[in-house]
């Protein structure tokens, strides 16, 4: 039995080895494209994307990471996944196991964590270059929290679109390990959430467009709305939707923006303020309504024509 003297010296080099481990930088394997997997450390996004492995190391400050979906900002450190923190734990606990029964232990040396499958939608930050992947509309840098939906506006409805006119595959995909009906529900849920993404792409679009080319600020979320969106233009500009797009174009627009305020509001149950404002014969009061994925082209399409329309706006174009 050893000594206090020799507890009070173990103790010591357990403590040094603790403070070591506290300064250790963690290996974590970059995908194909040079992207490492980050995750959103907020309890009520959690949402996961990638930043290029050289950018976090160099552009990126460790007092503060934003969220590209939410803009919450926390140290860095906090952006851990799920997957990469449990594998860091694990590896820690049983450092501190070797080193306490054996005096050696190879933290971080064995932690192998396999990155996700790359991210189609690969963005770059027009303030600082970080250059950053998502899955779904992002709109601010996680480097710098600059909102760059200008820039990314088109590229995540294309995407959107792009993963409409997959949906069977994407079902066949979820149908391996899901049953035919829990696929299902995953790919309407899918289809249907995409109008409420492209209306909100377009929202948020227009606002920023809006508020740095007018001397006054947009009213809130107006640009959901079809008349007031094509109001705001027409005053600023002295054109608007009913020149952007056609006469079909428009009647469309409109009614996707109502479907949407159903959807969201209404749990998509069509009431006599809809059938008023839209003259959709399809459906009657008390009914739900039914997105598909031609809704989703054909809205997609339609927005993307007015994001390139609104993106000629400038000062003093009138």
């Amino acid at each position: 039995m050893g000594s206090l003297q020799d507890l009070s010296d173990k103790l010591g080099e357990f403590k040094n080895h603790i403070e070591d481990i506290s300064k250790m930088v963690i290996p974590i394997i970059p995908d194909k494209n040079g992207m490492i997997d980050r995750q959103c450390p907020k309890s009520e996004c959690e949402s996961l994307f990638k930043i290029h492995r050289e950018d976090w190391l160099k552009i990126v400050r460790e007092e503060e990471v934003f969220c590209p979906f939410c803009k919450n900002n926390s140290e860095a450190k906090s952006y851990l996944t799920v997957e990469q923190n449990n594998e860091v734990i694990s590896d820690l606990k049983k450092s501190i196991r070797e080193f306490w029964n054996y005096t050696y232990s190879q933290t971080g040396q064995n932690i192998s964590i396999k990155p996700r499958e790359e991210f189609e939608l690969n963005l770059k930050c027009v303030k600082c270059n970080c250059r950053y992947s998502v899955v779904d509309s992002a709109y601010f840098c996680p480097s710098c929290g600059n909102n760059n939906i200008e820039e990314n506006a088109k590229k995540a409805v294309e995407k959107i679109l792009s993963n409409t006119n997959n949906i069977e595959k994407i079902q066949e995909t979820l149908e391996t390990n899901l049953n035919k009906d829990e696929a299902t529900v995953i790919t309407k849920s899918i289809i249907k959430n995409s109008i409420s993404e492209i209306i909100g792409t377009l929202q948020n679009y227009s606002e920023l467009r809006y508020n740095s080319i007018s001397s006054k600020t947009a009213p809130f979320n107006a640009f959901q709305n079809v008349e007031k969106s094509n109001k705001l233009w027409f005053t600023l500009f002295g054109t608007g939707y009913d020149d952007w797009l056609t006469k079909t174009e428009l009647e469309n627009l409109y009614k996707y923006t109502q479907k949407r305020h159903l959807i969201e509001h209404k749990a998509g149950i069509v009431d006599q303020k809809y059938i008023t404002k839209t003259g959709d014969i399809n459906y009657q009061e008390g009914e739900r309504i039914i997105i598909k994925p031609n809704d989703v082209v054909c809205l997609g399409k339609i927005v993307i024509k007015l994001l390139n329309e609104i993106s000629m706006l400038k000062k003093g174009s009138i």
